[in-house]
């Protein structure tokens, strides 16, 4: 009777268990249900397109900017996924938010008011109005260098230039940035391991105060040990006369290891530089370097297709050898064919004392101009000695010409040359694509005794270049050309010499090769002198576009210019990567034969201009 007993009521605890289950089961099963209407209808409304207007009042600048970027509504605002409920608790965060994006600028205590204000069609206007209070002012500024290095005149004077001082407004930014400074500038003076031992900004709210304590310690200084080149391909000789701003003994930074690995890239025989200070085998503080070169390949072929207004369509071909003995020699070649000229040249390199500066060229080049009043074939063999003088690259050099040309309706004429002569130039304009200073000369004199030659001459020839600053977003951009030669025998000096006026770079309005002497069937044959200018102002409209006005003048001529050709337009500038990209309408003006400019008279002028 008992086992019964105990048997009814273990059945009836199990019925009752389950039921239990059954009841809970109902439960969550509903409970989810619920869940799951709430969840659609959110996704509903959500795809009703739920948007929120963030009004932030009272801050702008820096603060609004930083005050955007903390606040995750304002980061939301036109998710479509937004739903009211994630509306709701975004808006809860946003006081706390804005607390945090003020207090790098040194603001801790400032006075929101937040409000969320439901609009028709489940939209939302959030409005904060800040306050942000007065601003936290540095009381105690404790600044000290520790270590070997803490006696560097160098570093002392930095720390005394440290941007923040006692009664500052307190500015993390400015805190931060002047403390990697000083890193940085004992890791260049050769102590590596400068740390921060003390770095504490201490803020007290209430008294709208900091405390900054920034204690460095150098540790050691270093220096550049042994340098050890690894590489198989040029003469370890060859390679060291490239390292002449870094060396064994200079101190140890990051600063010269780029130097040494910019030095070998720049060299163009390489396509890997790695450098590996070896720290472990530093003796007397002078840290051993390996640097492992692996060679870039000995040839590179590139082509190109292109357009210029004053030769048309052209097509290149360039062939470079990067290296052609363990000695370091160099070899390239262009072959350049227009509609209106063709091209050939190859220049065979030697390295000498500093490869990077200086060196010898021996060059050969074949080239024609056909379809003007100046035909001509032109062979030049020339010996150049290429070298840096005070900023200018400059070369001495030694040509013969050997030219047959054709000048306006005269027969053809055969004219040998043997010249000796200088070029020189240099660049400065400011960085970037769209430099609104600086400027560009290059100048080339040369000149023949004749007792070797068809004539005697000496003749020069400058081109130059002036960006000013104007305006905001504007530039004066000058162009100004002068050239001028004293000739025996006129007939008997080469086309290629001569000098002409029109085209691109010189009168815009006007073809290239269009303005300068004629002989008596009107054909422009050239002239012992040119001269030619531009004044053109710049306006940059958007990120990559500039906008250009433009007046051109100039001529080429025998004794006195008895005119100047004048041109003038407008144009567009696109800012590529590599250079400006460069579209003109040119009208030209007092012709000859024409005094009135009509409209098939106007010019397209199309080309690009490389960054120096």
């Amino acid at each position: 009777m008992e086992n019964r007993t105990r048997a009814g009521c273990v059945f009836l605890l199990l019925l009752a268990v389950a039921s239990s289950g059954l009841l809970l089961a109902e439960e969550t099963q509903v409970g989810s249900t619920v869940e799951e209407k709430a969840v659609t209808a959110g996704a509903k409304k959500t795809a009703g397109g739920n948007r929120v207007t963030v009004d932030i009042q009272g801050l702008d600048g820096e603060l609004l900017k930083n005050v955007r970027a903390y606040l995750k509504l304002y980061g939301k605002r036109n998710d479509p996924a937004l739903n009211d409920l994630w509306v709701r608790h975004l808006h809860e965060q946003a006081e706390e938010e804005i607390r945090k994006a003020l207090q790098p600028f040194g603001y801790y205590n400032p006075v929101i008011d937040a409000n969320l204000q439901p609009l028709e069609g489940g939209r939302w206007r959030a409005t904060y109005r800040v306050d942000p209070g007065p601003r936290t002012r540095i009381g105690k500024l404790d600044l000290k260098w520790q270590g070997e290095g803490a006696g560097e005149a160098e570093l002392k004077a930095a720390l005394e230039a440290f941007p923040l001082k006692t009664g500052d407004a307190l500015d993390h930014q400015v805190y931060e940035k002047g403390k990697e400074a000083l890193i940085d500038l004992a890791d260049g003076l050769g102590y590596p391991d400068t740390e921060a031992r003390i770095a504490r900004v201490v803020v007290d709210p209430r008294r709208n105060r900091a405390d900054i304590t920034l204690h460095l310690d150098t540790g050691k200084k270093y220096y550049i040990g042994d340098i050890r080149l690894h590489q198989d391909v040029l003469d370890q000789d060859f390679v060291w006369r490239y390292l002449v701003d870094v060396k064994t003994g200079d101190v140890y930074s990051q600063a010269n290891l780029q130097a040494l690995q910019r030095e070998l890239i720049d060299t163009g025989y390489f396509a890997l530089v790695e450098i590996l200070p070896r720290f472990k085998e530093a003796r007397e503080q002078k840290v051993p370097v390996d640097v492992r070169l692996e060679p870039a390949k000995r040839q590179r072929w590139s082509f190109g297709i292109g357009y210029d207004t004053d030769i048309l369509f052209n097509l290149s071909a360039r062939w470079n050898h990067r290296r052609l003995n363990r000695q370091g020699h160099k070899a390239d070649a262009l072959l350049k064919l227009s509609q209106k000229e063709a091209r050939l040249r190859g220049t065979y390199w030697i390295p000498i004392k500093d490869p990077r500066t200086t060196k010898l060229g021996f060059s050969a080049e074949l080239s024609s101009d056909y379809g003007y009043d100046d035909d001509r074939l032109t062979l030049d063999l020339e010996a150049g000695y290429y070298f840096l003088w005070e900023k200018w690259i400059s070369q001495l050099f030694v040509q013969y010409k050997y030219e047959q040309f054709t000048s306006g309706a005269g027969d053809s004429i055969t004219s040998h040359l043997l010249s000796i002569g200088g070029r020189a130039e240099r660049t400065q304009f400011a960085a970037g694509v769209y430099p609104r200073s600086g400027w560009y000369l290059w100048g080339d004199l040369r000149g023949s005794p004749g007792l070797i030659s068809s004539t005697d001459y000496l003749r020069a020839h400058v081109k130059s270049r002036l960006y000013l600053p104007l305006l905001e977003k504007g530039r004066i951009n000058l162009r100004a050309e002068l050239g001028t030669a004293a000739v025996g025998d006129f007939e008997k000096y080469p086309n290629s010499l001569r000098f002409f006026a029109g085209g691109d770079s010189s009168v815009r309005g006007w073809d290239w090769k269009d303005i300068g002497p004629e002989d008596r069937n009107g054909l422009v044959i050239g002239g012992r002198h040119v001269l030619t200018g531009s004044l053109e102002y710049d306006h940059r409209v958007a990120e990559q576009w500039v906008a250009a006005a433009f007046v051109d003048a100039g001529n080429a001529f025998n004794d006195r210019p008895e005119k100047f050709y004048y041109g003038a337009g407008a144009g567009v500038r696109w800012l590529s990567p590599v250079g400006s990209v460069r579209v003109d309408l040119a009208w030209p003006f007092n012709k000859d034969h024409d005094e009135d400019t009509r409209f098939s008279d106007i010019h397209v002028h199309f080309g690009i201009e490389v960054n120096l």
